[in-house]
């Protein structure tokens, strides 16, 4: 796509312009003003090297450009210091023809094969809902799993599921003690709350009780039959209900390694600290020290617990010698930044080179615009459920009220509604807040999911009505600026996915796919389609074909589906 447009235009450039063709491609920009062309070569590189005003270069290498006669440019100007290009409607075109051969990788790249990217994300606390923090790991992550695998990365979803602590005994003494007062069977993750939060209750009038949680921790610990089957079923209670949102969602994990699968591990991780000569004792606790100005990383709690930091070091070292991570992902909140630093700094300390490939992809708070409806009988606590449960309830009143004719209405509800959410996060940077507005999230109109989703489904509609058998080619040149445009725009495909994904920033991605509808949409307003001669109504169907496949493709990667109608 526009990444071999590029390479090749530097391939035939670079000889000329004394610049190796590698440098030349990465120069090579799309101007900001589109009437200037379709590529611009900045030259104020060149100014110092040549002993030249920037604008003098630029008519310089314009002249010298026009007299190579290169069957991809069509003509060469300069303006400031900037060389722009105007490309052969017949170049840009092969090439968005041959990208559209394989739907399913367009505008994917080969910069990840052979190597591997783990990501953890999601990644919930058994017994517990998931709230609209959640949404944000979850989306997040997945998006990201996404991108990895459009640059053709063999990539590893994780789910480190949060399966261990001392919760967990407080809540198998419950379900030992009280579990038949409970309907674990109809609604498992009321009762599991519910449960957990009388025993807090309880444990204040009676202080005994948390003694007995301790006691039954220890028992799982030490393999006990019986509290060992009420953590599995604990979890399995939990991984139901979560596996139910994660289908909502579009989500799968490739590997579920709760934090129990590592603790085999811990020993050897806190040997292996001790050998090096890290760990060192501070108020009766283990830690290793990370300088004067920065926290100590704690490791050992002073009743010999192990902690959080132990459990991601051994799983740090899992993913990187058994999964062959090139690169490991935690999707976590900015919370957890601290905490990452960390384990990363003990990683280095501890002689792991490859601690420079983990990363700690953060994300800001979800902020509700009318928080007081979206609230539980507690708090604040917004569940994940709820969220996406209104989202669907809303665009499921719409469609009809506007279109009750319409087939799978319920389907597509789901798809509108669950996509709207998703893509309202996308939207931003992940480093920052969200605020959460009913109103502009599930509008067809603006910066939305179903805005994006709508013109999927106005391009089908327009194939439908053409109803012929589009060439594989475009028969005639387009040349009005909104077709130029609009080639140029799907043709950048490829690079949004390579600056999306080397910031691990989905909204680089949601944000090129609202310029592609505006851009189509100006394409669609001027330029008539249905009723034009055979050859042109051909081209301009196809542009239009083209479009489809490159939001779909855009959609799919940010996990969203494209209703076949609305």
């Amino acid at each position: 796509m526009l990444t071999d447009i590029k390479n090749k235009i530097a391939q035939k450039l670079s000889p000329h312009l004394d610049v190796g063709d590698e440098e030349l491609a990465s120069l090579l920009e799309i101007p900001k003003n589109f009437q200037h062309g379709d590529l611009a070569l900045p030259i104020f590189f060149l100014a110092k090297k040549l002993r030249k005003a920037p604008p003098q270069i630029a008519i310089e290498i314009s002249e010298k450009v026009n007299a190579l006669d290169l069957p991809e440019i069509e003509s060469v100007n300069a303006l400031s210091g900037f060389v722009n290009f105007k490309l052969k409607w017949s170049f840009m075109a092969d090439n968005l023809i041959s990208a559209m051969q394989d739907p399913l990788k367009i505008g994917f790249s080969k910069k990840g094969v052979g190597k591997t990217l783990v990501i953890d994300f999601s990644s919930p606390n058994v017994a517990k809902r998931m709230t609209v923090g959640h949404l944000r790991a979850t989306v997040i992550g997945q998006s990201i799993y996404n991108l990895a695998k459009s640059q053709s990365y063999k990539v590893i979803g994780l789910n480190h599921l949060g399966d261990w602590g001392t919760q967990f005994g407080k809540l198998a003494w419950a379900m030992d003690n009280w579990g038949s007062d409970y309907s674990l069977d109809s609604d498992p993750m009321r009762a599991l709350t519910e449960m957990y939060v009388r025993f807090h209750d309880e444990a204040e009038k009676n202080p005994e009780l948390e003694k007995q949680g301790a006691a039954y921790f220890r028992r799982l610990e030490a393999g006990d039959e019986n509290v060992v089957q009420l953590w599995k079923k604990i979890v399995e209670l939990s991984m139901a209900d979560y596996n139910r949102l994660w289908k909502l969602l579009g989500v799968k994990h490739d590997l579920v390694l709760g934090e129990s699968f590592y603790n085999d591990q811990l020993k050897p991780t806190e040997k292996l600290l001790e050998d090096k000569n890290l760990l060192e004792e501070s108020e009766g606790a283990m830690v290793v020290k990370l300088g004067d100005d920065k926290p100590p990383c704690l490791i050992r709690k002073t009743d010999g617990a192990s902690l959080y930091a132990t459990r991601d070091i051994a799983s740090a070292i899992y993913r990187h010698d058994v999964l062959k991570a090139d690169l490991n992902l935690y999707v976590t909140g900015q919370e957890q930044t601290l905490h990452f630093q960390q384990v990363f700094e003990v990683l280095k300390k501890m002689g792991f080179d490859w601690a420079e490939s983990c990363h700690h992809i953060s994300f800001g708070l979800y902020r509700f615009k009318d928080i007081g409806k979206m609230s539980t009988r507690k708090g604040n606590v917004i569940h994940l459920e709820d969220v996406l449960n209104r989202a669907i309830d809303t665009i499921q009143k719409v469609i009809d009220q506007k279109n009750p004719e319409l087939v799978d209405r319920k389907k597509i509800a789901e798809q509108v509604g669950v996509g709207a959410v998703i893509f309202n996060d996308l939207l931003n940077d992940r480093t920052k807040n969200v605020e959460f507005d009913w109103d502009r999230a599930l509008s067809f109109e603006g910066d939305s999911g179903p805005y994006v989703q709508y013109v999927v489904v106005r391009c089908k509609s327009i194939l439908r009505k053409y109803n012929r058998n589009l060439p594989n080619k475009f028969d005639v040149e387009l040349e009005s600026p909104e077709e130029r445009e609009l080639m140029l725009k799907l043709l950048s495909l490829d690079e949004v996915l390579v600056q999306s994904f080397k910031g691990f920033k989905p909204h680089i991605l949601a944000n090129y796919l609202l310029d592609v509808c505006r851009v189509y949409n100006q394409f669609y307003h001027k330029c008539r389609i249905l009723d034009q001669e055979e050859s042109l109504a051909n081209a301009r169907a196809k542009l239009v074909e083209a479009t489809e496949v490159i939001l779909i493709q855009g959609l799919k990667i940010l996990n969203i589906q494209s209703p076949e109608f609305m």
